[in-house]
């Protein structure tokens, strides 16, 4: 998988997992209604349904027009293993060659996660879960969880208890069923104006359905459907869309696929296979949101990017998910926290 980058004082080796400056292109969303914002959800995880958003007029011009878009993949399990090196033992090594290394960015203190979801026609759980569980219900667990005190030797606060959600959708008509990038920043620009959501306070997950290919350029791509582009799972990034409007993101395609779902780690089923990529893009966003705080100088991973294989089946309250492990400056090593 070969890197795509525009030169910045911000660039940096990167080995498997692609930096993107993106182009533009046309854009196909489908406009609803306007309304207002309601859907934010509670402490205690209760929330109203998602609400519908509109595209923004003028969204095509704002993606065209926009700067210092970058993204940084999860690359497919056939590409992972060749790409993150060998942590085991890492653990007994005083400065391990894994550790990762403040490069001076920005960081994600707290945060409210605005969960997108996109060509929906029943639920959240119906599409990206299990029985109850949505990417929502894990997040409101992952917020209250051991694992996510790992993130603190990174942020800098406790992250415990930092991040809410709140939960969106919409509907989008993809040329040929395979979503663009332009596509895919078009719904982030409608859902950051629709919930003024925007800063280092808000990220967006944009979760697309079961079937939905998606690609930042030709041969860089989710296609389950055609191996010869098939090279990423999801990804998170950055982008402005204008001085006043940094948007932090992640998007999640469907991951209960081969190459993206580990075997034998999604014993819950299809909320395993989601939870375990959305911890990965989350805990990245949050200590390296636009690609220039926390990662491996050497290598370029991120946090999470040595821990992919690692399953933990995890207690969070009063669920369970099998989710990777996260990588642990502390301890040199991968860690659930516990």
């Amino acid at each position: 998988m070969h890197p795509h980058h525009t030169p910045s004082a911000n660039d940096r080796p990167r080995r498997g997992l692609a930096l993107a400056a993106l182009l533009g292109a046309s854009l196909f969303v489908a406009a609803c209604q306007s309304e207002s914002l309601t859907a934010v959800a509670t402490e205690d995880g209760s929330s109203t349904p998602p609400v519908a958003f509109p595209v923004a007029s003028g969204a095509a011009d704002a993606v065209r027009s926009s700067s210092r878009r970058i993204v940084r993949t999860l690359a497919t399990l056939q590409l992972r293993g060749n790409l993150r090196g060998d942590v085991s033992g890492a653990g007994t090594v005083t400065n391990s060659p894994w550790d990762l290394t403040y490069g001076g960015g920005p960081l994600v203190t707290h945060a409210t996660s605005w969960n997108v979801y996109v060509n929906c026609a029943s639920t959240p759980a119906s599409c990206w879960g299990t029985g109850s569980l949505t990417p929502a219900t894990f997040l409101r667990d992952l917020n209250h969880s051991n694992i996510i005190q790992v993130a603190d030797q990174y942020v800098g606060k406790h992250a415990y208890g930092q991040f809410s959600v709140a939960e969106l959708s919409t509907t989008a008509t993809f040329t040929n069923n395979v979503a663009s990038i332009d596509d895919v920043l078009g719904i982030i620009y409608s859902a950051s104006t629709f919930a003024n959501a925007n800063g280092y306070t808000n990220i967006i997950h944009v979760f697309l359905p079961q079937g939905t290919d998606m690609c930042i350029d030709a041969t860089d791509c989710y296609s389950p459907d055609n191996f010869d582009t098939f090279v990423f799972c999801a990804f998170h990034g950055s982008v402005d869309f204008s001085p006043t409007q940094h948007v932090l993101f992640s998007v999640e395609p469907y991951q209960a696929v081969d190459g993206c779902a580990i075997p034998g780690q999604t014993p819950h089923g299809v909320i395993d296979a989601t939870a375990s990529t959305l911890s990965h893009e989350f805990f990245e966003t949050i200590s390296d949101p636009d690609l220039d705080s926390w990662f491996n100088f050497l290598t370029g991973n991120e946090m999470a990017d040595l821990c992919f294989a690692f399953g933990n089946n995890e207690r969070m309250g009063s669920h369970a998910y099998v989710i990777q492990s996260e990588y642990s400056n502390a301890i040199h090593a991968c860690t659930d926290g516990v």
